[in-house]
């Protein structure tokens, strides 16, 4: 349907609101509070909650792991940024993962310098044909020359270095140097193909690796652990997101790698981001899209039966055709209402939470609105948010994951 409703008013009293709720839940963080009885965990985030019980209540020691796959929206640290700064703000900055060198221009995660230089060839997981080995990083950066240099400084100094690499019966070693120190070789050779997680201790601030030439090095990602002082575990918050892509991206990665990494990084929390791309799509088959997700959520719960999943229903969205109308020609895909409901439906049915990126926003034409913003909140595509925007949409999802207990308890409670 083309053009076939009013135009939306310009009135921000939402935006305005969520300004409002986002300044006193901050306030509620930092506020000093008694610990009460915690409130009930919203649908599927109940292992979620008993893992942040625990830190707070002093009986767990490793850290409090999340895992965010999706698109655009989290290919920069935008959006991931409040909820990384609030969650390590309470327990303590354990480090992060990381994709491997410089898979796209502007990859540039919060507090890490990151270059490549000679002939990494980086191979992406977005086109249908797309072939080799992936993990839940979506890119491969591979090389066999020892010309080709890749290097990360890290803010903080690293406690422990991980790589995480696609090995077989011909890849070869890879050289690694830490800080000043003289590098040495680690094998990547296995007799079947699959992956290789290599763990080295670390006190330095910058990490160098390179082929030693014996055969070809797949680096899939690599990841920082820092040392959490203070008798906290921290939090580790993974975010991968590849511009463009949809969930179908999940199904060109291998199987086995993801449930190794999945299994090796025990996520309390998945995140799953995905259904801009699909929602402006006007051939997708919703009840198609649903089975894929579905397949994609029992997956993650083979590989990490405890962990808690959370999907999101995508932003608000606009653009120059087909659709109803929002104004000045803008109008909302056709598709973008039906797959959240789809999610939505999905979500109630398999114990998910879900949170709608939309109805945060405002509901429909809130893009339309946020872009004529003074100071714009999202871009004039009506697609991307601008930071200011995703960091408003941050705090939102941060107040709905930890639930009740933030606005009620200030977060300290008693399970």
């Amino acid at each position: 349907m083309t053009g076939a409703g009013p135009v939306p008013s310009t009135d921000t009293s939402c935006l305005h609101a969520v300004r409002f709720a986002a300044a006193i839940l901050l306030a509620a963080c930092v506020a000093p509070v008694h610990a009460a009885d915690c409130p009930p965990s919203p649908q599927g985030l109940q292992s979620f909650h008993a893992a942040i019980d625990a830190i707070q209540g002093g009986t767990r020691a490793h850290p409090l792991t999340i895992l965010h796959l999706g698109d655009s929206h989290i290919s920069l640290d935008h959006l991931t940024r409040p909820l990384r700064e609030r969650w390590q703000a309470r327990f303590g900055d354990a480090g992060r993962g990381l994709m491997p060198g410089v898979p796209f221009r502007y990859y540039a995660p919060d507090g890490f310098t990151l270059s490549m230089r000679g002939p990494w060839v980086v191979v992406s997981s977005l086109p249908a044909a797309a072939e080799g080995p992936f993990g839940i990083q979506g890119f491969r950066a591979a090389a066999d020359d020892p010309d080709a240099v890749m290097t990360m400084s890290a803010a903080e100094p690293i406690a422990a270095l991980t790589l995480e690499i696609a090995g077989g019966p011909d890849t070869g070693a890879v050289m690694l140097r830490l800080g000043e120190a003289a590098p040495f070789r680690l094998s990547t050779r296995r007799a079947e193909p699959g992956l290789v997680r290599l763990t080295v201790p670390a006190a330095a601030n910058r990490a160098t690796l390179w082929p030693a030439g014996n055969g070809p090095v797949h680096l899939l990602g690599w990841s920082v652990a820092h040392a959490v002082h203070d008798g906290r575990p921290g939090v580790r918050y993974d975010s991968h997101g590849i511009v463009a892509a949809t969930a179908a991206i999940t199904s060109r990665w291998d199987g086995r790698i993801v449930a190794a990494q999945l299994a090796a990084l025990k996520p309390d929390l998945v995140i799953l981001g995905y259904g801009t791309n699909e929602g402006f799509d006007n051939g997708l088959d919703p009840d198609a899209h649903r089975a894929l997700l579905a397949g994609l959520i029992g997956r993650i719960r083979a590989a990490v039966p405890g962990a808690s999943m959370a999907l999101l229903g995508p932003f608000d969205g606009a653009r120059q055709g087909t659709g109803e109308a929002c104004g000045g020609g803008w109008a909302t895909p056709p598709k973008l209402g039906p797959l959240r409901e789809t999610m939505r439906a999905l979500a109630a049915e398999d114990g998910t939470f879900y949170w709608d990126g939309a109805a945060a926003m405002g509901g429909r034409c809130s893009v339309h609105r946020w872009a004529m913003e003074t100071p714009p909140l999202a871009y004039a595509d009506r697609v991307h948010l601008r930071p200011s925007g995703a960091a408003l949409l941050g705090d939102a999802l941060w107040a709905a994951l930890m639930g009740a207990r933030e606005t009620a308890k200030g977060g300290i409670c008693r399970p």
